[in-house]
This record gives C-alpha cells, structure tokens and sequence, in this order.
C-alpha cells in the first residue's frame, strides 16, 4: 500500500482524534449539559466527516501512483476514522471511568432528565417513560464495556458514510475502458 495513503490516513486520524478530545474536554470544564443536547452530537459528527473528507482530499492529491481507487480513498477515510475515533474513546474511558466517575454519574442524571421531557413533549404514555427512564438509570452509558461496544457500533455506522466518501473520491482506471 502506498506510503501517502497510510501516513496520511495516520495523521488526519491523530488530528481528528485530538479535535475529539479537544471538544469533550471543553464540554467537561465549562458544561457537562452539553453532552446531552442533540446538536453537540451533530456537530461532532460533521467536524468528524470534514476532517475526514480533508484527508481524504489531501491523500488523493499527493498519491503517487496511476490513479486514486475506491480501495485508496476507503483505507485513507478508514484510517482517518479508526484512530480519530480510538483516540476520542480511550479519552472518554480514562475520564469518565477512571479520572472523574460524578462527571459520569452527573451525564447520566441530565440524560435522564433530558430524556423525560422529550418523551412527555411526544406524548409519550408514562409507563413507557419509566421503563425507558429505568433503562438508562440501570445502564452505565460510560463503563468501559458501552463505550468500547459504542466505537465498534459508531466505526461501523462511519464506515456505510466512508463507502460513500470513496465513491466520490476514486478515480477510475484509465486502462479500463
């Protein structure tokens, strides 16, 4: 595999992977509130696609060999993600599971209360508000069990949109007709 296409998979994924961090860090000092609104989520996700879009844009443009294939756009996006997402991950592990567990506890207590408003704004019947609501108390959402099974969960989501990315950015053969 060319050299540009790894090392630059690589690098993206460090940036990406420090971006991350850099996001949940600022949640965690200044509101852990924000964890629980709907476009802190959103916009995590498109930082995550530009910067993976950038790498990907930046692997075609230094690639050396004849023509940019869908398998060269697809390692480069996959990498970007991989290590982005690893990174972010075993961040949110360390300081949530280890460093400051009330941070956890607290998360979870506004997802609750987050979560019952939206619920009751639909409409939603009050036994099934408390099922769902006991469900989420009974679950620690940031056990290092959830959170490694939500980056396989998350790394295969961002894998469907990475087929997709690499569509775009192939080129095709031009020996093939």
């Amino acid at each position: 595999m060319e050299k540009s296409i790894k090392s630059t998979g690589t690098s993206f994924g460090i940036y990406l992977g420090v971006f991350l961090i850099l996001i949940t860090t600022l949640a965690y000092s200044f509101d852990l509130s924000l964890f629980t609104k709907w476009w802190f989520g959103i916009f995590s996700f498109v930082i995550l696609l530009v910067i993976s879009i950038i790498g990907v844009r930046k692997a075609k443009k230094i690639y050396s060999g004849p023509y940019f294939s869908f398998k060269n756009a697809f390692t480069t996006y996959f990498l970007i993600i991989l290590v982005g997402t690893l990174l972010a991950t075993l961040f949110s592990i360390l300081l949530f599971s280890f460093v400051d567990t009330e941070a956890a506890q607290t998360v979870t207590e506004l997802t609750i209360e987050t979560s019952r408003e939206m619920m009751e704004k639909f409409g939603a019947p009050e036994a099934s508000i408390n099922e769902a609501l006991a469900e989420l108390e009974n679950d620690n959402q940031f056990s290092v069990l959830n959170q490694l099974k939500k980056f396989v969960f998350g790394l295969g989501f961002y894998l469907i949109i990475g087929l997709i990315i690499a569509l775009i950015f192939k080129e095709k053969d031009p020996n093939k007709a």
